[in-house]
């Protein structure tokens, strides 16, 4: 199981879609009232000279493709990794890839390699947002070794103006920015100093390591990252940001165990300036999560059901819709 910030789908090759506008023939004009059909060219994005690359896909974050078209994502170098690159950075999803992945910029038909933090020739990073006015959220690794993990420590960056600015944590061994506005507000998630065994991050896995430390949501913005606090619980995730400021994602609410998980229950929160942290609840289960916000404070998401409590754990297999009135079933797989 992958949190919900670091579930991938990989490819060999990338493309780009784009809608292509064509008259139809003359002789359905006069036929037809006037109109257009959608042709698309495929365009391979390729990669840094490795054999892979990806984009991340939705849920996890994003913007991934701004409004003008441009496109972020990960794609593999000739580099070979090394044995303390962290999984979910290098060596593509299912770790058998063994070469440095770099974040990249996708813009008319022009790729770029972002980089990564310049601790060490070959960290890895990779993009996850893209607003537009091209700023780029995402993640990289600094060189340091983790020490519970035994790899490489990530940050959250933010891409700017042709610089990588790492945007730090709240004391702990590792962040992850997932979303960014066209305010230049990025949301994720950092680590503290405080112990905790039922660490988000840590426990992204049944039977993960217990001695990690507090996952924190935050809203970085203007050089100042800001812990969103949580709906109960030690921890909580951050997963997209509105135009409005608004943040969702997910967070424990109690500091208890459930038989079913083996971790506290979780739950979709929305998050603004002037109320704070709102618990979104759930549909009877003890694991919810958010996976979509619009600009209107709505959220989609997922959430386990209380016949079956635990079944939405981590990815969630149950539809949920939760406007400013409550959640409400969509659907159920």
């Amino acid at each position: 199981m992958r949190s919900q910030t670091f579930t991938r789908v990989i490819a060999m090759t990338i493309f780009f879609a784009q809608a292509i506008s064509a008259p139809l023939a003359a002789q359905e004009h006069e036929a037809k009232p006037q109109h257009r059909e959608h042709r698309y060219k495929f365009v391979d994005l390729g990669t840094f000279g490795g054999p892979a690359s990806f984009i991340n896909p939705a849920g996890n974050g994003g913007p991934y493709i701004s409004k003008r078209g441009t496109t972020v994502g990960t794609a593999a170098t000739v580099m070979p990794s090394n044995p303390a690159s962290h999984g979910f950075f290098c060596s593509g999803l299912d770790g058998n890839l063994p070469f440095v992945f770099h974040a990249f910029v996708w813009h008319e038909g022009d790729v770029t390699d972002l980089g990564a933090l310049p601790a060490a020739a070959d960290n890895c990073s990779d993009a996850l947002a893209v607003n537009a006015n091209g700023e780029i959220a995402g993640g990289s690794e600094n060189g340091v070794i983790e020490p519970v993990l035994g790899v490489s420590q990530v940050r959250a960056v933010l891409w700017k103006d042709g610089d990588i600015k790492d945007l730090g944590t709240f004391g702990g061994n590792l962040s992850q920015a997932s979303a960014i506005n066209n305010r230049g507000q990025v949301v994720g998630f950092a680590l503290n100093q405080i112990p905790d065994p039922f660490s988000l991050f840590y426990r992204q896995f049944p039977g993960g390591p217990s001695d990690g430390t507090q996952t924190r949501a935050f809203l970085w913005e203007n050089g100042t990252l800001q812990d969103l606090g949580t709906l109960g619980g030690p921890d909580a995730q951050a997963v997209l940001v509105s135009e409005r400021g608004e943040v969702t994602g997910f967070s424990y609410t109690s500091s208890t165990p459930n038989p079913v998980t083996r971790l506290p229950p979780a739950d979709p929160f929305l998050w603004d300036e002037d109320r704070g942290m709102i618990d979104l609840g759930t549909l009877g289960g003890v694991w919810g999560g958010a996976g979509a916000l619009n600009n209107h404070g709505q959220v989609i998401g997922n959430s386990s059901l209380a016949a079956d409590p635990g079944a939405c754990y981590g990815i969630g297999n149950t539809a949920t819709a939760i406007p400013s009135s409550g959640i409400t079933e969509l659907s159920l797989t």
